[in-house]
This record gives structure tokens, sequence and C-alpha cells, in this order.
């Protein structure tokens, strides 16, 4: 049954209802979070207002609305594009088409992070963090969640796509820290030639593309037709970008830096063998339990 031939009145609980059967049907990812995410985007309300105001009944202005992006998301377009926004560590980033979308996985960067800046902060004998470098920072979402969370931290942020950067600055005027985050266009370590402080970064991180080609069919529609190649696609095994940011970070990072890079769930082995030629290295799993992120820390701790 479509919206259009109901005799009766179309509530928030009756939509949701509606669309989640709908989306399921059609295979669509994470089909109740797509939905709410639809609706409180065409209703101007935040997701938790659906449930406070279940029996709201919905214009034709609305229905009309909702109808169309629905239509899209059937067809497996990112409900994040739909709405024009993301979500990492529970704030709001603009993303297009431009940039990778925000994933729950990469935020252990953040928790690695923290937890040894919570180790100085508890005066542990573990330097702070001043200077940080973000390579390849797409949205701006973690450049931009270093400088909330990390007071007085410098963030210089990278990006190889204009467009990407673009995005990242609106980000970075969004939430404020224009006076902690700067952008810089260019590959990897090559955009902040001569721009490194005295002593190297005392963190950097990145989350490079990684997505093997053997592996790029496979991907979902809804990445793989949506989301930006260029911050994806790793090479023949995934590993290309990796390469190259491990093969010059010793030369960007300070003595007793942390360095914390994202790889995919399946890279871990080999991650971490080339991890280890710059020095110890460890692997710390993401929130679903997949091994995510080579850490490498240069305080000892």
């Amino acid at each position: 049954m479509t919206m259009a031939q109901a005799g009766d009145t179309w509530t928030t609980r009756r939509l949701l209802d509606w669309m989640q059967e709908h989306f399921q049907s059609r295979q669509v990812h994470a089909p109740d979070v797509t939905s709410q995410m639809l609706l409180s985007h065409v209703l101007g309300v935040e997701p938790i207002m659906l449930y406070t105001d279940p029996d709201r009944p919905a214009s034709n202005e609305e229905r009309a609305r909702l109808r169309e992006l629905v239509a899209r998301a059937a067809n497996h377009e990112p409900v994040q594009h739909l709405v024009g926004e993301g979500y990492f560590l529970g704030r709001s980033f603009e993303v297009t088409e431009a940039v990778l979308i925000p994933r729950t996985a990469t935020e252990v960067i953040l928790q690695v992070v923290m937890d040894r800046h919570r180790g100085g902060a508890a005066d542990g004998d573990v330097p702070g963090f001043r200077h940080a470098l973000d390579l390849g920072t797409g949205s701006g979402c973690l450049a931009i969640s270093l400088a909330l969370q990390v007071p007085g931290l410098q963030v210089l942020a990278t990006d190889a796509s204009a467009d990407s950067l673009e995005i990242a600055g609106r980000n970075i005027e969004r939430h404020g820290v224009s006076e902690q985050v700067r952008l810089r266009e260019g590959n990897w370590f090559e955009a902040v030639e001569g721009e490194a402080p005295e002593g190297g970064f005392d963190l950097i991180v990145s989350n490079p593309p990684y997505i093997a080609d053997a592996t790029w069919e496979s991907l979902d529609a809804s990445v793989r037709d949506h989301e930006p190649p260029g911050a994806l696609r790793g090479g023949a095994d995934g590993l290309e970008c990796i390469r190259s940011i491990l093969e010059d970070v010793d030369g960007f990072l300070s003595p007793r830096g942390l360095f914390v890079l994202e790889f995919g769930d399946d890279q871990a082995q080999n991650v971490l063998r080339m991890g280890n030629e710059l020095g110890p290295s460890r692997i710390q799993r993401d929130a679903f339990g997949d091994e995510r992120v080579l850490v490498i820390d240069r305080s000892g701790t």
C-alpha cells in the first residue's frame, strides 16, 4: 500500500511503520534508522520528537516531500545524502557525494587519542597534544572532533580533493573551530611540506582509502554508487595509500608522538607488520569488535 492509496490519516507512527516495511522489502541498510532520519528531516524535528508525538498527522506537503525521499532511499541512495548530514560522535556534519559518510567504526580513533590525552591530564608522564595532523580529512569530522575534545589543540587537515575541503571548511565554521583547524590541499604529507611544527606533530591520524580492487564490486550499492571512489579505493590489495603514509610518517611524527591509522578489518596482519618496522605497534578494535586501527605510541605508555 502506498501513501496515496490510504483513506485515513497518516500519522508519524504509521509513516514510520510503512517506511520500515518498505525499506526492509527493498533490502535497504538500517531501515529503522533510515526511516527516522527521513521523517525527522521532513518534519524539521529531532528524531526523539517522532516518539513523543507519534499521532501527529502529516500534511499533504510533508507527505509529498517524504514520498520523493523514500523513493530515492529505496534505490539505495544513502540517507545521509538525502538529508545532507551525517553523525560522528553524536555531532552533525554536512555531507555530500564529495566526501565519505562518517562511520561509527572510525570513532575508535578518537577513543585511542582521548585515552592517552586523559592519561596526560591526570598528571601521568604522558606528553600532551599541541599540534595534530589529519591526513585525508574528507568532511572534517575527525579533525573537528579532535579540536572540540582536546582544548587548545591546533589541527592541520589535508585532502587531495578541493570539493572535500569545501565541505570540511563549512563544517569547521558550523562547529566554531576555525581558530583551531586549518586546511591544506594535497596528497598525504606532500600537503604539509614545510608546515610541520618544530620537532614534528604530536598527533597524526588518518582514515585513508583501503578497499581492495577485488572487493569493490561486492560493496553495497549505496557505497559503491554514491560515495567518492577516491576516498575508498586503496589499489590492488587495498594497502596502496597505507603504504604511502607509513613510508613517510616517521619524518613528521614527534619523538613522543601518537599515530593512529584506520584500515580494513581483513588487513590487520599486513598493517601491523608494516607498523612494527617503525616501532612497537598494536591493533585496536572498533565498537563492533573488528580490528580497525594501527596505533604507534612513542610516549612509552
